[in-house]
């Protein structure tokens, strides 16, 4: 079995084993007019980092330009400077391999983990690399593995193959001759897999998937599709591609919420109205919109209640993880829709049919009857007596109850606003007291990078550099448990397209004692608590 020996320089690959680097430029975007280089210049000169990087990046290849990797390596030193996370692997691998620079393995690494620090696979995975060949560092097989799993949980190819080489030989990681043939053969599974690996190294790949399927037992050799269907399924969901149109709710619609159990993060839900069932299972960093308001929690919502649920599938169903779900409120305000009330009795019932302005949307009237204890807004004010009359135009939160629907809380259009803000400041509130979720990236010294989780992007992106936290673990359902430990916030970025993604978080303990109790945490989800200003 060969040693871990492919670095890539964004895509670029390098031989490291011999020292000899072979540079395969490739022309990513064809040939260029001499008008879209003079604007591209143009954008570059005034400081757009994506016209900045690319650039660069045409430098680098001879693409449109003559080939000059110092001026690649001035525009990437740009485009870095501005946050572009391309251009930080890009800086890291030209300092790595000398290009228009002195090799300088310690700012490779300084930069390497900045990018890696953000999630970029290319970086996580040279750092795998730096660590398992001791470059910079101290060879470390362990961190070797926790760097390449950051990676392949992302579906990075090499960095699942090299993850599986260390998980055969039992280097870093204990011997598991399944989980080595579960990411030989996910390696494996990539198109086009000469591009990735060249063709001696793709024969390879499918050989080691070979090779450790024939040392497999009999219980584990037929259990590996099941593993390779759950693993592309997670790899599906990881919580980074969060906030990326396209990536998340592959499947969607309307569904009433049963029951959720805490300890396992699964559900059940059902088709509207209630009739076939669906096991489904919550992801932690699901995102939330209930009462118009983002990071609401799944235990929040009422059995019976009517929800519009986003789900990707798992290694067995096409609705095997939630994703996104969306309250009834949040969904009809959001696309101008109401209930119209038809008729109302003094008894509280009444019946109501969705309209869109003056037409019904749908043929269907529902019967409603309002619960004793219906929280009920009007005016902009919370009321102990809303006498509904035909025409009014209402928004709720109301259940099945057998074959009854029952109206939890009645609100006109008037006190939307009103709703939102105490439903914020209600939100506030439970963040203050049990935190928002994520997961330790890294830890560097007595710096650490948390992710945390799309939940909550709206409410971490308002975390400002000097605010004390404390990190500790979580309990069942969203409870924090353990020891908390207390940091400093030095940075926070959202990374969303849209902004509505996982933000980035770093953080310097206040005792960096600490980082031992924190590193134990790697793999676990975690709560970041906002503490209270001095």
């Amino acid at each position: 079995m060969s040693a871990v020996r492919v670095r890539t320089l964004g895509r670029q690959k390098f031989c490291r084993r011999t020292g000899l680097f072979a540079l395969l430029f490739l022309l990513v975007t064809g040939s260029v007019t001499a008008g879209e280089l003079e604007d591209l210049i143009a954008k570059a000169n005034q400081g757009d980092p994506a016209a900045q990087y690319d650039l660069g990046r045409r430098f680098a290849d001879g693409n449109g330009v003559e080939k000059d990797l110092a001026a690649a390596l001035a525009w990437y030193q740009k485009a870095a400077a501005r946050g572009r996370v391309k251009a930080e692997v890009q800086l890291g691998s030209f300092h790595a391999h000398g290009f228009a620079t002195p090799v300088n393995w310690e700012e490779s690494i300084r930069w390497y983990r900045q990018a890696a620090g953000q999630g970029d696979t290319t970086a996580q995975h040279n750092l795998g690399l730096d660590y398992a060949h001791g470059h910079g560092v101290e060879k470390d097989p362990a961190e070797a593995a926790r760097w390449f799993r950051l990676a392949a949980d992302q579906g990075h190819a090499r960095a699942q193959f090299n993850l599986g080489e260390l998980y055969e030989a039992g280097r870093g990681v204990p011997q598991d001759l399944a989980e080595a043939h579960l990411l030989y053969t996910l390696a494996g599974q990539h198109p086009d897999q000469e591009h990735l690996f060249g063709a001696v190294k793709a024969a390879e790949v499918i050989a080691s998937r070979e090779r450790t399927s024939q040392q497999l037992s009999e219980a584990d050799r037929a259990a590996a599709p099941q593993r390779v269907a759950a693993s592309l399924a997670r790899i599906a969901v990881h919580p980074r591609r969060f906030g990326s149109p396209g990536q998340t709710g592959k499947s969607r619609g309307w569904f009433v919420w049963q029951k959720w159990n805490p300890e396992t993060w699964e559900a059940d839900v059902t088709t509207d109205p209630p009739g076939e069932t669906f096991h489904v299972r919550v992801l932690p960093w699901a995102t939330t919109y209930r009462h118009l308001n983002y990071g609401a929690r799944f235990d929040e919502i009422l059995p019976g209640e009517k929800m519009n649920m986003f789900f990707d599938a798992d290694e067995n169903h096409r609705r095997g993880y939630v994703v996104h779900f969306q309250d009834e409120i949040g969904q009809m305000h959001g696309h101008g829709h109401f209930w119209k009330v038809l008729s109302a009795a003094d008894d509280g019932h009444f019946t109501a049919q969705v309209f869109a302005g003056e037409k019904p949307l749908t043929e269907r009237v529902q019967a409603f009857e309002v619960a004793a204890d219906c929280v009920k807004w009007q005016d902009g004010k919370q009321v102990n007596d809303f006498r509904l009359q035909p025409g009014d135009q209402v928004y709720m939160t109301w259940v099945y109850d057998d074959e009854r629907a029952v109206v939890r809380l009645l609100t006109d259009a008037a006190s939307l606003p009103v709703l939102k803000e105490r439903e914020a400041a209600r939100l506030a509130q439970e963040v203050a007291a049990e935190g928002m979720s994520g997961q330790l990236e890294s830890l560097t010294g007595a710096e650490a990078h948390l992710l945390l989780y799309s939940t909550y992007w709206s409410q971490g992106r308002q975390l400002r550099p000097g605010d004390p936290v404390q990190m500790t673990g979580t309990g069942p359902g969203y409870h924090p448990q353990g020891r908390r430990i207390r940091a400093t916030v030095v940075s926070q970025k959202n990374r969303g397209q849209y902004g509505s993604g996982v933000n980035d978080v770093r953080l310097q303990l206040d005792d960096p004692a600490d980082a031992d109790l924190l590193r134990e945490q790697f793999g676990s989800v975690l709560r970041l608590i906002p503490s209270a200003k001095p």
